[in-house]
């Protein structure tokens, strides 16, 4: 058997670093590719073609849609799947369950009710004054008339009023967490602009306003009733139900001693 002159192990050319390159100090580790300029990003759409529908808010358009037609007890969620044309589990990983989406459309409004009560505390901070509770009245009421009259503000005027009125405890929690800050900037106004009037005149005188503030947007009676002459939310008539119900606080409070 004959020796080996020379060793028959395969070498490995060792490969050729390149100047200035840093061997990484992490065995597996690769040396990170530098950052290239990037140019503008092209849309996914291409140009020309609608871009495509935002299902989120098709869903929350849906819900209060027919949350407002039916009530929130009469709808289901696979009702206001069918309605923005979305399968019923995307209202679900959108939402969570319907309580939570219910929520979800008020606190799309909250900016509406941020602003009203921000209206009614710069006036309260006036003090008592001529006029005062008709401006009172006017920055509580004026941005509910203005909403009314917007793209889809029909459609939360009837929600809010059927949500008040429900007595479901998903309907009570709503009210309580959104509306009821509203209710005590209010109060705590007019406790300012008729600091002799009883506590139980101003709930009560309230408690009116609301009812009428939201047949004057939410009910569609009047128009059938006048035979086609009056408009629900008529804002023609806006400084009409201001006066009544300035009105109605002054009555009140004059019988409780203010």
């Amino acid at each position: 058997m004959g020796m080996a002159t020379q060793d028959d192990t395969p070498h490995r050319t060792p490969r050729a670093r390149t100047p200035g390159l840093r061997t990484p100090d992490l065995p597996g580790t690769r040396e990170a590719a530098p950052l290239r300029a990037r140019g503008p990003r092209r849309s996914a759409v291409p140009p020309g073609e609608p871009q495509r529908p935002d299902r989120r808010q098709d869903i929350l358009a849906s819900a209060e849609a027919l949350f407002a037609e039916r009530g929130y007890a009469a709808v289901s969620v696979r009702d206001i799947a069918a309605r923005a044309g979305v399968p019923v589990a995307l209202v679900g990983y959108y939402f969570g369950r319907k309580p939570e989406l219910l929520a979800t459309v008020f606190e799309h409004r909250q900016g509406y009710l941020e602003e009203r009560i921000a209206r009614i505390r710069t006036v309260g901070a006036k003090g008592p004054g001529p006029g005062r509770i008709e401006e009172i009245v006017h920055a509580w009421a004026e941005p509910v008339v203005r909403l009314h009259g917007s793209a889809s503000g029909d459609s939360f005027s009837l929600l809010v009023a059927r949500t008040a009125w429900d007595p479901g405890p998903e309907a009570s929690a709503i009210i309580e967490r959104f509306y009821d800050p509203l209710v005590h900037a209010f109060l705590d106004a007019m406790r300012i602009a008729l600091p002799a009037c009883p506590e139980d005149r101003l709930l009560w005188a309230y408690e009116y306003s609301v009812g009428a503030l939201l047949m004057y947007v939410a009910d569609k009676r009047i128009e059938r009733i006048s035979g086609g002459r009056a408009t629900t939310g008529d804002p023609a008539l806006f400084e009409d139900f201001v006066h009544f119900v300035s009105a109605g606080f002054h009555a009140l409070c004059r019988r409780g001693g203010a």
